[in-house]
């Protein structure tokens, strides 16, 4: 079918929408990557990038040379890894449960999960349960306090309940299966895509997650990356203000101070460090992404 005159306008406007659309989207994450690889000096003279100019790694080196990065690192891995499996196994046991099994008062503990979602713990009163569990300045604090995610909870009971073959369930149990084998040989391979989707939107939130080392880790050895490279920006800008202030009492009439200068590049690797795990990981779960996000959506 041949498309009019209008159509064919409405067409080509639309796609030039998207291409500027994208384009803003995706040019600060370029920039960022760009400036990473570039000396510190031109770094801060302005402009747009589409290449680095003065090409360098000595960005990296300045925040790998200490090896205590390494260590965060795979503390970072560490966490998200059993972090994200812990949640996906607990999480959809429950919602498998509460799915399938007729308990007393399932409807009030539902309804009790979505009361909950409205309130934000305090941090109080989290830190002193923190306490009393001896999690303080413990790899553990990064995993037990996120093992059940009402939000995956409700997310895997829908899927559940609308995706599960009642047959195939029915059979498996006139067979003698248990909830534990139905769980295992029917839930988990249905429940791929989901647990896919689910699992990633989680372990984007477990390596992100500066907050757990920054208030309730004092342990170097067990700083997690993002808290450590938080502190490692922290560090440059308050040199950055110690620089500036210096150059003021001189009267100085210098645009640029050459730490400043290549600080700025160093922030730029240090967040180029910080996504790049991600952004590797996401390519292997894309096919599963679309299909695991609308899983359940329809009922079949």
């Amino acid at each position: 079918m041949r498309l009019t005159r209008g159509e064919k306008t409405f067409s080509a406007v639309n796609g030039t929408i998207l291409a500027l659309f994208a384009f803003v989207c995706a040019y600060p994450l370029w920039y960022i990557v760009i400036l990473a690889f570039n000396e510190g000096r031109d770094a801060s003279l302005g402009g747009i990038y589409w290449w680095p100019r003065m090409f360098t790694l000595d960005n990296f080196r300045v925040i790998l040379n200490d090896h205590t990065i390494v260590n965060a690192f795979w503390i970072t891995v560490a966490r998200t890894a059993i972090g994200t499996a812990g949640s996906l196994l607990v999480t959809s046991m429950v919602a498998y449960g509460l799915s399938r099994k007729e308990l007393p008062g399932r409807k009030q503990l539902m309804f009790a999960f979505l009361f909950i979602m409205l309130f934000n713990g305090g941090l109080i009163p989290f830190y002193l349960q923190l306490v009393h569990l001896k999690l303080i300045n413990n790899f553990w604090v990064y995993v037990l306090p996120g093992l059940f995610s009402v939000w995956n909870m409700f997310v895997m009971k829908t899927s559940f309940q609308n995706t599960i073959p009642e047959g195939v369930v029915e059979s498996m149990k006139l067979d003698g299966a248990g909830y534990v084998r139905i769980y295992f040989s029917i839930v988990l391979p249905f429940s791929v895509p989901l647990f896919a989707a689910l699992g990633l939107f989680t372990a984007v939130g477990q390596w992100n997650d500066w907050f757990t080392g920054a208030f309730f880790v004092n342990d170097m050895n067990l700083q997690p990356l993002p808290t450590y490279l938080q502190r490692i920006m922290s560090t440059i800008e308050a040199n950055q203000m110690i620089s500036a202030s210096q150059m003021a009492s001189a009267k100085s009439v210098s645009l640029y101070n050459a730490d400043a200068i290549t600080s700025k590049s160093v922030r730029m690797a240090t967040i180029v460090i910080t996504i790049l795990p991600i952004l590797f990981v996401y390519p292997f779960v894309q096919r599963f992404f679309v299909k695991g996000v609308l899983i359940g959506s329809v009922k079949e």
